[in-house]
């Protein structure tokens, strides 16, 4: 195996592709569409780079999470969405890339409480 699985629940990488193809070929119609257009997407997007290839998964990721009620996305669920990235070498530049760029705010609290991102410009 490629990756090390460190803990149950944990899918080596190799694994979870085989089963992304699988529920690929199990998703609705529609679904098997938007499939081949978000693969041409993240192709697009490893051509441009690791910063752009991060940027667009987690421009996705909020494009798809549902919004609380305040019309943001705590940066716990976020973390909790993409957990396979790391927080500070990865997602955290990520958002603060889409913050400068327009396409989110991040916002914080005084009472300490987790970072909010709201999403300006979604997919």
């Amino acid at each position: 195996m490629r990756a090390t699985q460190v803990s149950m629940g944990v899918v080596a990488h190799d694994e979870r592709g085989e089963q992304v193809l699988l529920d690929i070929l199990r998703a609705a119609r529609p679904y098997q569409d938007a499939a081949v257009y978000v693969a041409n997407y993240a192709i697009a997007l490893r051509k441009l780079g690791d910063d752009a290839h991060a940027e667009g998964i987690v421009h996705f990721a909020l494009s798809r999470m549902r919004p609380d009620n305040d019309g943001c996305v705590s940066v716990a669920r976020l973390r909790d969405r993409l957990s396979d990235l790391s927080y500070s070498g990865t997602l955290a530049p990520a958002l603060a890339r889409l913050e400068t760029a327009g396409i989110v705010t991040l916002m914080t609290t005084e009472d300490g409480a987790a970072p909010r991102v709201r999403l300006r410009i979604p997919l």
